[in-house]
């Protein structure tokens, strides 16, 4: 097995945000929900850029879906507060996905939430779970082998059976 490329030893940082007014709620604070919402749409953006999204689908007829997730909150955010998620990936199998995601506050560089899930993949045409092509398999491997390389982090969800 080849060694881990140095260029995918970091993580994915595609969202950013700016907490905006209809985000908080009355405790003057963004609203739980937002922080939901915040780590779904990093989801969907590392979806894409692994190549699983819509494209993926319509091209292989091939998707993925929810099984497990948890959230910690850790941190409140405010109005205005600059956000950006940091999303790895802790795992892979034949079938299964693993996500972990870092929500940070930019403007006081905190860790504010984590967002982790495990997805399965799925044959649309038999709405069951199917393994992963062989060649986003390799793709996704080679992505953990080189994100295992960042310093550990406390994954509440696991692949291990």
């Amino acid at each position: 097995m080849s060694s881990p490329d140095p260029a995918l030893a970091q993580p994915f940082r595609l969202h950013r945000a700016t907490v905006p007014a209809e985000w908080i709620d009355v405790n003057d604070h963004m609203n739980v929900e937002r922080y939901y919402h915040v780590l779904y749409r990093a989801q969907v953006e590392v979806t894409e850029h692994l190549e699983l999204g819509r494209t993926y689908v319509a091209s292989r007829g091939l998707s993925k879906m929810v099984v497990e997730s948890n959230f910690r909150f850790e941190r409140e955010l405010r109005l205005g507060e600059q956000v950006e998620v940091r999303s790895r990936l802790l795992g892979v199998d034949r079938k299964r996905i693993h996500f972990f995601h870092e929500l940070w506050n930019l403007d006081r560089d905190m860790r504010a939430a984590v967002g982790e899930q495990i997805d399965v993949h799925v044959d649309l045409s038999t709405r069951r779970s199917a393994p992963l092509p062989e060649d986003i398999l390799a793709k996704l491997q080679g992505i953990v082998a080189a994100q295992a390389t960042l310093p550990a982090v406390a994954a509440k969800l696991s692949l291990a059976r």
